[in-house]
């Protein structure tokens, strides 16, 4: 059976009024909608939304050439004929379409996980995306859309003919997965970890928990709640872990470890890594040494297991994983010189790993050097100088030669530099970056530049001079 909707019932739960006449709308039948003109196929639905930049009210005629069967608008359109159907507030309407497109998803036997968490989201994302495209195909979040907006457009575009989706919801607010918990019904659920983030606004990690934890408790009866090791202890009292629901916990990863259940993280040289799990007695090749990595690999080992794909074959799956685009990006230059660019976000766990991460690629090459790009991590509140603190005497235990780095909390990055006993002459604005290349005072083939930091410190317009050539 595939998944549909009728339009009769869409206008019932929408309780909106139809602006053409009802009986050329009312039996037909859609399940993907868009709110881009420019995206509509043949029966989608149009939902117009207004915004700061263009108001899709204004567009309904490029959706019903492109083959919409009917907008959804907050306002009539008298210039266009597409069939209409008037609601309040079609940011609202978006999430009862998502919610009806779920609903018919899952008649049809259909199965959807969902994850957040304060980092590896993206890439755990897409590490299960990748293990359940064998499993009657997998639709997925795409970019970053994991907001309000983002997350019913996930689910309102998963093709009828895929079996699986995977569903990435962000936090950056408390009350923002109250908003989507209508859409998270899944038969798993996943919290890849709890760490300092969105502190200006969510105030502390507990905090953090309280609402990223609400994902979990949509899990649908008999589903599968998968919870690292470290959260259950930070929070096991709460109430959520006496729940019915089954919640599959990682073990611990480290190196050198054999205990059931952990994993262990076997340096195998350059390029990558092993992950070894006991319990199950696999090996996962991994592209690169990163603990991020094998940690994000674990996560979706776990959930793919429990939606009934063998170890073994899940393992095969995710081997070789490469990464997206600033998130544990991997790139060597014709020179021989091996970008880190893990610059899409950036937070004091994250940030933690992407600096180990350098040093076990350092590891792998002994001959290289160590470089840096680094900029702030943002949103972290009255604590930032101490989380830029650490990061800074992270980034000197490392012995990275040379930094570039962009952002306010320089000061206290070089007081954590300087307090582990580095040099500050060492330490450059990221303003000096294409000057230094120049004149040879930066990295060269055979060494190893790592860029990291938020989003909003736009790293990757510094390091362009070197990836322009590629």
């Amino acid at each position: 059976m595939e998944p549909s909707v009728s339009a009769e019932k869409t206008q019932r739960e929408l309780g909106g009024v139809w602006k053409a006449s009802p009986g050329s709308v009312s039996e037909r039948l859609w399940i993907n909608a868009k709110s881009d003109s420019r995206l509509i196929g043949r029966g989608d639905i149009f939902v117009a939304i207004p915004g700061g930049r263009t108001d899709g009210h204004e567009h309904l005629e490029e959706a019903r050439q492109k083959g919409a069967l009917f907008a959804v608008v907050s306002r009539p359109v008298q210039s266009s004929p597409l069939p209409q159907l008037l609601v309040q507030n079609t940011v609202l309407a978006l999430r009862t379409l998502a919610v009806l497109a779920l609903r018919a998803h899952r008649e049809a036997g259909h199965r959807l996980v969902t994850l957040t968490g304060s980092v590896g989201k993206t890439t755990t994302r897409e590490l299960v995306r990748r293990g359940l495209a064998a499993e009657g195909g997998c639709h997925a979040s795409h970019a970053n859309e994991n907001n309000e907006i983002g997350v019913p457009l996930t689910l309102l575009s998963w093709p009828q003919g895929q079996r699986n989706c995977v569903l990435e919801a962000g936090v950056r607010k408390s009350g923002d997965i109250d908003y989507l918990s209508p859409l998270l019904s899944a038969e798993v659920g996943i919290i890849t970890a709890i760490a300092p983030g969105h502190l200006e606004i969510l105030g502390s990690v507990d905090s953090v928990w309280a609402e990223k934890s609400k994902l979990l408790r949509e899990v649908v009866p008999g589903g599968v709640r998968v919870v690292p090791e470290p959260v259950r202890r930070l929070f096991g009292a709460d109430s959520l872990f006496g729940d019915t629901t089954r919640i599959l916990r990682t073990g611990s990863i480290g190196e050198g470890a054999s205990l059931p259940g952990t994993v262990v993280a076997v340096l195998r040289g350059d390029p990558g890594m092993v992950l070894h799990v006991d319990e199950w007695g696999i090996d996962l090749p991994l592209s690169r040494p990163s603990l991020a990595l094998a940690w994000c690999s674990l996560l979706a080992l776990i959930a793919l297991e429990a939606l009934g794909v063998p170890p073994g074959d899940g393992a095969a799956r995710l081997a070789g994983y490469e990464g997206l685009p600033g998130r544990l990006e991997r790139k060597i230059l014709p020179s021989g010189l091996l970008i880190l660019l893990d610059h899409y976000n950036a937070n004091p766990a994250s940030m933690r790993e992407a600096l180990d991460w350098l040093a076990r690629e350092a590891q792998a090459r002994p001959r290289a050097r160590s470089y840096a790009i680094l900029g702030d991590m943002l949103e972290l509140g009255e604590e930032s100088a101490a989380f830029h603190e650490e990061m800074g005497r992270q980034a000197a235990r490392t012995g990275i030669d040379r930094v570039w780095y962009r952002g306010e909390e320089r000061p206290a990055f070089d007081r954590g530099f300087r307090s582990e006993g580095g040099d500050l002459a060492r330490i450059r604005g990221a303003e000096d970056f294409a000057q230094d290349l120049r004149k040879g005072r930066g990295p060269e083939g055979g060494d190893i530049l790592l860029v990291k930091g938020s989003r909003g410190m736009k790293l990757e317009e510094v390091v362009a001079p070197l990836l322009e050539g590629i």
